[in-house]
């Protein structure tokens, strides 16, 4: 479960160019529940995953994983909890060992707290079992160096890493944005899978408003560092891409007739 509670966040504080990317902003995800996030460029997304994985700390507010206070921990010490992957596929691997040393690497640091020595006979049968329910072929090239692979067969790696041993939230920053339509269909397919199969907590920042409308349990809206409305499983059924533009410009008009009536 996790839990944000009235996050703020101001850079540049006391300058022209001060900047409130989050604003009291408050959110709740059940153990389990996939929440997919847009918003326009500075609504604050990507600054809210850089919060919940503390590579800043909030001005204001408290981040709760799991019932415990993470608000104030390490860097490192969340990622030990927290998945996450990047709209870049290079992000995340070595790409000079191979996929094998990758998987093994992102195992041992998350299972045992420490590298081991050697990769076992039965870690690597994992690897490669793991690998060939994505029927990428991938398993077939365990020693091939991850920075040989495709965009979308490093995302597919990379997105194993991060939940081979599976994370209490795993947050998917525009995890397909950079792969061609074809591939990026392909590994979120992949990405809905291992969400399933292991039941994790998820948030996912898209800008392709019909894939966040299709994907997971609710889709939310941030404009402005908060979120600005929320919509759940039935609420979403049926809803088209122009239903959710029409109700954005029909919340951004209240708020600019609202902001009127006090500067009057």
């Amino acid at each position: 479960m996790l839990e944000i509670r009235n996050a703020v966040k101001v850079f540049a504080a006391g300058t022209p160019n001060e900047f409130k990317a989050l604003d009291g902003l408050s959110l709740t995800l059940e153990d389990g529940e996939f929440v997919t996030i847009i918003g326009s460029n500075g609504a604050g997304k990507s600054t809210l995953f850089n919060a919940i994985c503390g590579n800043f700390w909030l001005d204001k507010g408290h981040i709760i994983l799991d019932g415990e206070d993470i608000s104030y921990k390490s860097e490192h010490k969340r990622a030990r909890r927290i998945g996450r992957i990047f709209q870049d596929p290079m992000k995340g691997t070595a790409p000079n060992l191979t996929i094998e040393e990758n998987l093994a690497l992102a195992y041992s640091r998350s299972k045992r707290g420490g590298l081991a020595p050697a990769i076992t006979k039965s870690e690597r049968v994992m690897f490669r079992d793991a690998l060939a329910g994505f029927n990428m072929g991938l398993e077939d090239r365990m020693h091939t160096k991850v920075g040989l692979l495709s965009g979308g067969q490093r995302q597919v790696v990379t997105l194993l890493m991060a939940t081979i041993v599976p994370p209490s939230l795993l947050l998917l920053d525009e995890h397909t944005a950079a792969l061609d339509p074809a591939t990026a269909e392909k590994v979120m397919d992949i990405t809905k899978k291992i969400v399933a199969d292991n039941n994790l907590t998820t948030l996912m920042i898209t800008h392709n408003v019909k894939s966040a409308l299709e994907t997971g349990d609710r889709t939310i809206m941030m404009d402005a560092g908060n979120i600005i409305f929320d919509i759940h499983a039935k609420e979403r059924e049926g809803m088209t891409v122009e239903d959710l533009m029409k109700r954005y410009s029909s919340k951004k008009h209240e708020e600019f007739d609202n902001d009127r009536a006090i500067f009057n």
